[in-house]
């Protein structure tokens, strides 16, 4: 699953990358760790309003929720959508043909479990570029809007780092951005995004595994660690 994700890039690079502007240009800050166990914001750009980057709070509540956040996120963590368990919950359907977005980040991190601990790992673009994730949002009677980022299993380079679970974020490649959000777009076109391998060349290296044991950022903390035992070159470049 993809818990925590990375955004370090700066509005201008965001503008140029998406060619968009921000509804709140002064509300971002880069951020080298978003935490989606505490209640964090993520940069989305979503389907009924495709011209700016907008704020959405991470981790899908139901529309009609009035509680906190982290009340219905104890009982239902819906930081993540595995895009097989879709079709088994309605609100998931509804918002995946109605409402989906895409939520900007430079990273996200892995986990590769060696002799009873966990090394978390890097995972970015070769270029350090923003990239985009697919996710579906609702909007909340309150006016605030929540997202979740769909999961999918993983492909062979994050298995080579990646082996606490099967799973993976959905990128999407940036010709697919507007078919993505489209609301003509066909399921049957959106299962075929799901299953269609990215091209965005991806490169990782381990990380401190204090990273995972305290909720402490500090400026070093996407910097290259060395282990032994583990997959340990400095960068895992994608092959396939």
């Amino acid at each position: 699953m993809c818990y925590k994700i990375s955004n370090t890039a700066d509005r201008t690079a965001i503008e140029r990358s998406f060619d968009i502007s921000f509804k709140y240009p002064k509300l971002h800050k880069p951020k080298p760790v978003i935490n989606g166990l505490a209640e964090s914001s993520v940069l989305t750009i979503n389907q009924n309003n495709q011209s700016e980057v907008t704020l959405a709070i991470w981790g899908l509540l139901p529309e009609s929720f009035q509680e906190d956040w982290q009340v219905y996120q104890d009982i239902k963590n819906t930081l993540n959508i595995d895009v097989e368990e879709i079709d088994q919950n309605s609100d998931y359907i509804d918002a995946l043909q109605h409402r989906r977005c895409i939520v900007i980040v430079t990273g996200f991190f892995t986990y590769y479990l060696h002799d009873g601990e966990l090394y978390p790992y890097y995972v970015y673009s070769e270029t350090e570029e923003p990239f985009g994730l697919a996710a579906v949002y609702n909007e909340l009677e309150d006016g605030f809007t929540t997202a979740s980022i769909l999961v999918s299993e993983a492909n062979d380079f994050i298995k080579k780092i990646h082996n606490a679970d099967a799973l993976m974020p959905v990128i999407l490649n940036k010709d697919d951005h507007n078919l993505w959000l489209d609301a003509k777009t066909e399921s049957t076109d959106l299962e075929l995004l799901f299953h269609t391998p990215n091209q965005l060349k991806l490169t990782a290296h381990p990380i401190a595994k204090e990273f995972h044991k305290s909720d402490i950022i500090y400026d070093s903390v996407l910097d290259p660690v060395e282990y032994k035992n583990i997959p340990n070159i400095k960068r895992i470049r994608r092959m396939d």
